[in-house]
Order: C-alpha cells, then sequence, then structure tokens
C-alpha cells in the first residue's frame, strides 16, 4: 500500500498502489477527484470502461491488464487511471502491472494524453508475450495427436482454454474503453491541434494492435478447440478398441468354464465315464473356442 507524488511541469502524477480505502478518501478529497470513481479504483474485478464526470471536469478509464504474466492462469486485473488537465491518477493491484506503468513513466511526457497512451502501449505488451507462449503450447500439443495423450497434457488444454476466456473477454473490453477514450479526450482535455492529431492516430494505432490481439487469440482459441476436440476422438477411439479387446476375450475365455462346469456337475454325460475323459472336454473347448474366433473374425461388428 502505497502512494507516491510525480510533480512535472504541466501535470501531477499520483500514483497508487494497492491502496486501502482510507488513503483513497483522502487522495479523492485532497485532488477533488469524483467519490463516484473510488469503487473504479477499489474494484479489482471491475471491468474496461471510459467515463467522465462533467461536474468535476474529471475523467475516468479503466482497462484490464495481465495480472502475473509468469503465471499459467493468465488472470488480468483492472488498471484506473483518472485525469483532468492536470491531474493523473493510477491505481494498480498487482506487482508487475506497477512495473510496467512505472518503465513508461520514468522519461516525463508532455502532457497527461501522452502519459496515458504511454502506459497504455506497455500494458498491451504482455498480451503478445502470453499470446506467442500459447501458440507455442499448442503447436506443441497438437503434434501429440499421433502419441500417448496423459493428463498432464489434457491439463495444461485445459488450462489454455480458460486462460484463453480471460484474455479474450479483457482485450474485447479494452477496445470498447479504448473507443470511449478517443471521445473522452478529445471533448475534455485541452490540446493544441497538433497534439490532437498525435494522440487520435496513437489511440487508432492501439485500437489496431489490441484488434490484431483479439483476432490473434481468437485464432489460438480456434485451434485449442480443435486440438481439444481431436483429443477427445483419439481418447474415444481408445476406449471403443480397449471395450473391443475385452469384449473379445471375455467372448473366448468364457468357454472352459462352461464346458469344466457341465462335466465338473452329477449328470449323466457323453464321455463322462471314460478314463481320458478330461483329454475330451479340452478337446471339446480347444474346438469351441476355435469356432468362436472364427465366428469374431468374420462378424463386421468385430472388425477395426
Amino acid at each position: 500500500m502505497m502512494i507516491k507524488i510525480h510533480k512535472f511541469d504541466t501535470y501531477t502524477w499520483v500514483e497508487a498502489i494497492s491502496p486501502t480505502e482510507d488513503e483513497l478518501d483522502s487522495m479523492t478529497t485532497k485532488y477533488r477527484a469524483p467519490a463516484k470513481f473510488k469503487g473504479y479504483m477499489l474494484d479489482r474485478h471491475e471491468q474496461p470502461r471510459a467515463t467522465f464526470d462533467g461536474l468535476s471536469g474529471f475523467s475516468a478509464l479503466v482497462v484490464r491488464a495481465i495480472a502475473d504474466p509468469s503465471q499459467s492462469r493468465m488472470l488480468t486485473s483492472p488498471i484506473f487511471l483518472g485525469f483532468s488537465d492536470s491531474l493523473l491518477i493510477t491505481v494498480c493491484h498487482a506487482s508487475q502491472q506497477v512495473e510496467l506503468v512505472q518503465k513508461r513513466s520514468n522519461t516525463e511526457s508532455g502532457s497527461v494524453a501522452e502519459h496515458i497512451l504511454a502506459i497504455l502501449f506497455a500494458l498491451i505488451s504482455p498480451y503478445f508475450d502470453q499470446l506467442d507462449r500459447i501458440s507455442h503450447k499448442a503447436e506443441k500439443l497438437e503434434g501429440m495427436r499421433n502419441r500417448a495423450i496423459s493428463n498432464r497434457s489434457l491439463d495444461e488444454l485445459g488450462a489454455m482454454k480458460t486462460g484463453l476466456v480471460y484474455l479474450r473477454s479483457a482485450t474485447a473490453g479494452n477496445l470498447i474503453a479504448l473507443q470511449e477514450l478517443q471521445g473522452t479526450m478529445k471533448g475534455n482535455l485541452k490540446m493544441s491541434p497538433q497534439l490532437t492529431t498525435e494522440v487520435t492516430a496513437e489511440i487508432d494505432d492501439l485500437f489496431i494492435e489490441y484488434k490484431q490481439c483479439q483476432t490473434m487469440f481468437d485464432v489460438v482459441g480456434d485451434v485449442v478447440g480443435e486440438t481439444e476436440s481431436a483429443f477427445g476422438n483419439i481418447l474415444n477411439n481408445k476406449l471403443n478398441q480397449t471395450m473391443q479387446f475385452l469384449t473379445i476375450w471375455s467372448l473366448i475365455l468364457a468357454i472352459p468354464p462352461i464346458v469344466s462346469g457341465f462335466y465338473g456337475m452329477n449328470v449323466q454325460l457323453p464321455f463322462a465315464g471314460k478314463g481320458a475323459a478330461w483329454l475330451y472336454t479340452i478337446a471339446i473347448t480347444v474346438v469351441m473356442v476355435l469356432l468362436m474366433i472364427v465366428y469374431i473374425k468374420r462378424d463386421r461388428r468385430f472388425r477395426k
């Protein structure tokens, strides 16, 4: 829990890292930020959005960024950016996000708009890193179709599919927020015509990057889905082969107990009174087994 104040020539940057509710109360009061935005700052499940408060002239942007790129779960968490002409407030809840925001904020930006865009460009980089990581895993799993499918590979496939849901949802929400941000910046920040043109071009580039990222996630999602379907078909086919094998052998191995069972009863049976009766039972068993094998080979239901 920490709040840092960075003063630049034209604006002030207030950097909040996992703040408490009391700290946010003090911060919003000191900088006259709308109290209704406090919920956006605290809620770790907040969805992407861009909004403007007409009474205070204060705008807010919420985007979702990857919480920790090193984790396989690929969860995302929100980052809040509140701004006016002379103030920028950022609220992060994950350490990896803090590092990204600080890295792109080390060089002083000329305006609040440029600072915001620098942060947004930094936040999209981990999405492409995760995209490469998932694509590599998907290609690796796809090559396992002709080999034994382990429980580990199925677990990885399930984790990838779940992670893609989070990432696709986050990129789709960020795209909507960026569309709203473009109008918010133009209408509520004082910018020169040249800066307005530059900001518009950079937002368009951001939109293209997120759109491309979303499209690639859709493609990888389709690949993962097809791989999962192929795995399911292979496992079902192996199960059918196993059941067929067990059925055949259960039919064959059921014959000896039947023959021996009849001759083990205290009833009059052919060859039962002879000294070599056990040889006759073996011969009868072998003949019946051979007949069963011939029948199974000719029956289409047992063919692969």
